[in-house]
């Protein structure tokens, strides 16, 4: 009995010894990094980030340089994986681009960036006021971006971007009342202003009242547009309206060459002002001077 006595006194003569060590040694340097590591070691999560330097206050050199490193070359590691999910991302985006263009028959726009993106909503209250499409700021697109759809292997004037959000934009179609672009008519030169009347049939308007109009006659975009670049179709001249005496212009009514009412996809150019220093495609023919805008 006096031997399980004494050697029970033992082990805790040899515990008492070994927690007082412990109570003294954390005020060495040695240990205090030995701590530091193995808490980075068993819980890294609250060493990223903003958090880092915090975590770090009263930690040993040695031990925070090593802490840093490690931290640094996991963010790296993530900047790197991400770089490579955006770069596969861009490549697969330029290939269905790529393959968009090539069904629709449609050739590239000289010296523009262009990006195909769906129709993903519409408001059925007002069907001919705007569309929104599931491409926004992280894509590429840019406020007041002219749009074109394509009706067989025809481009055609859609409207422009009036809202960008990170992944989806507004798109005001050219039917819309508060929707306006210049253009002209090459058969005849005359140059006035498309306007929108919330239908599927636009308004060209300001056209010299001593001009002659047939049904039937191209509309294209004017190369004083200050949206769109110059030789996009908009539409044909489906009526011709009678004078008014009180007016000091013409009214043609045009029915679109793009039908917004089919429309499931399109194509965003960048904005005018963002366009390449390469020259714009020629449009048909030159505008006469003396056509009012």
């Amino acid at each position: 009995m006096n031997r399980d006595t004494r050697a029970a006194n033992y082990l805790l003569l040899a515990f008492s010894a070994v927690a007082l060590t412990l109570l003294i040694l954390p005020t060495t340097g040695k240990v205090r990094q030995a701590r530091a590591l193995a808490a980075y070691v068993v819980e890294p999560l609250p060493y990223h980030g903003d958090r880092l330097a915090a975590r770090l206050e009263g930690v040993p050199e040695g031990a925070a340089r090593l802490i840093r490193a490690d931290v640094e070359l996991l963010e790296a590691r993530r900047r790197l994986e991400e770089a490579e999910l955006l770069r596969a991302e861009n490549a697969a985006l330029k290939a269905d681009n790529e393959r968009l263009s090539a069904a629709a028959g449609v050739k590239p726009l000289a010296g523009r960036t262009v990006r195909w993106a769906r129709v993903m909503e519409r408001d059925p209250q007002n069907w001919y006021r705007s569309v929104m499409i599931d491409a926004g700021e992280e894509q590429g697109i840019r406020l007041n971006a002219p749009v074109v759809g394509v009706e067989g292997s025809t481009l055609g004037v859609v409207g422009r971007v009036t809202e960008v959000n990170p992944r989806t934009a507004k798109v005001l179609l050219l039917s819309d009342e508060l929707s306006a672009v210049a253009a002209y008519l090459p058969g005849q030169g005359w140059e006035g202003l498309v306007t929108g009347q919330g239908t599927a049939l636009l308004a060209m308007k300001y056209l010299p009242v001593d001009a002659k109009f047939t049904v039937g006659d191209e509309v294209y975009t004017s190369p004083t547009s200050a949206s769109f670049p110059p030789g996009l179709p908009v539409g044909r001249v489906s009526r011709v309206f009678e004078r008014d005496a009180f007016l000091a212009y013409q009214t043609v009514e045009v029915e679109r060459t793009v039908a917004t009412a089919k429309l499931k996809e399109v194509l965003v150019l960048a904005p005018v002002t963002e366009a390449d220093a390469a020259p714009p495609p020629e449009p048909p023919a030159p505008p006469k001077k003396g056509g009012a805008r």
